[in-house]
């Protein structure tokens, strides 16, 4: 198991006392972090904007010239890849008057021109042409090159990080890509079967908390308690993320499975989750985006193999369950929490744990909380 720091100076307080770093030992977190718009705020230059967030697969860019858009903690960001097969990550944003630069995704010409006013950059991000400024006293186009992201790679999976001056990758997420890559070796070579996104009316965190911990899966999932054996295989905790292996149970009607076949989970930080779920080969991508105090962009990404998607009918009964049941049900779950957290009514609960770690055990959330709580300190 990694070594988790431990540098919190002031504990939250709520109407159960002080939040502990020992799980075993603590109420939750007061419903304030929930609910209170300059918390948020907080997290969003003090977390979001510092941490390595995923975005997408290289599969999304597999040709030269070929782009997608995305938006972490509200700030446009681009990806694309150059002719000489790197790929870049850019703010979206052209330097001149700050207009967006591109939309959705798809494929550029010899470069990238902004719709307001037609400056032209190339693939990788300088300023090759910006009309009537021959002119223009002390106009010097290298200086006004588009503002480029660090970028990193796991798996196949492509993370972008705001800050500039942000830890490497590799050392804040060591190990995560080989965790993957272990489990499902072609994972390079997948493609995006599907994309769903969902508005939810719950704060991130709320959203998170819940994939953190199987506590509640007997109770408000019961088709996926016929899936999912309690037992845990492997359990690995890292500082920045955790993996679990558990085993299937027989399944249902619809969704046939091989006892014993393997059912895959990870988290990393902050708001990433990740499913390979038995029956066919398939990850599944969820990132939680914060969209407000009390709402969250929930992206989910469904990769397979190539031309899997329309002919695996496991894989199709995996994702019409997926998108027509649990997620469904954890949307109405979050939802519910988040009103009842906004309620006069509560304030704080308490960490279910055991010493053991089991199945049930609400250890890997109360980790999540330390985590969000050293970032607000730092």
């Amino acid at each position: 198991m990694g070594v988790r720091k431990h540098t919190l100076n002031n504990l939250p307080k709520g109407n159960r006392g002080s939040f502990s770093i020992d799980p075993l030992d603590s109420p939750t977190l007061p419903s304030r972090y929930y609910t209170d718009n300059d918390i948020y705020q907080r997290e969003l230059t003090h977390l979001h904007q510092k941490t390595w967030c995923y975005v997408g697969h290289i599969s999304d860019v597999a040709e030269p010239r070929s782009y997608f858009t995305d938006t972490i903690a509200h700030q446009p960001v681009v990806v694309i890849k150059g002719d000489d097969a790197v790929i870049r990550a850019f703010f979206n944003v052209c330097q001149h008057r700050g207009h967006e630069l591109l939309t959705g995704r798809g494929k550029l010409g010899k470069g990238v021109s902004c719709p307001y006013h037609a400056w032209m950059y190339n693939l990788e991000g300088a300023l090759v042409r910006a009309p009537h400024t021959e002119e223009l006293a002390g106009f010097d186009k290298s200086r006004y090159s588009l503002r480029t992201l660090p970028i990193a790679f796991a798996a196949g999976l492509i993370f972008v990080n705001l800050d500039p001056e942000c830890e490497p990758f590799e050392a804040e997420m060591a190990g995560f890509g080989p965790s993957i890559s272990k489990q499902i070796p072609d994972i390079e070579q997948y493609v995006a079967a599907y994309r769903l996104h969902y508005d939810i009316n719950a704060n991130w965190k709320t959203v998170v908390d819940n994939f953190s911990e199987a506590y509640h899966i007997p109770v408000a999932h019961p088709q996926l308690a016929k899936v999912l054996d309690q037992g845990m295989d492997e359990f690995q905790e890292e500082y920045r993320w955790s993996y679990i292996l558990y085993r299937s149970r027989t399944g249902f009607e619809g969704l046939e499975l091989e006892q014993g076949s393997p059912y895959i989970a990870w988290q990393a930080w902050p708001h990433l989750c990740m499913l390979s779920l038995p029956g066919s080969e398939n990850l599944i991508v969820l990132r939680m985006a914060p969209n407000g105090v009390d709402r969250c962009a929930e992206r989910v990404d469904i990769y397979t193999p190539e031309g899997e998607g329309e002919n695996d009918k496991n894989l199709i009964a995996v994702k019409d369950l997926f998108m027509n049941m649990f997620n469904q049900e954890d949307i109405a779950i979050v939802e519910s929490v988040q009103r009842g957290i906004s309620s006069l009514g509560y304030d704080q609960g308490r960490y279910v744990c055991d010493a053991a770690e089991s199945w049930f055990s609400e250890t890997l959330l109360h980790g999540f909380h330390m985590q969000v709580l050293e970032a607000l300190e730092e």
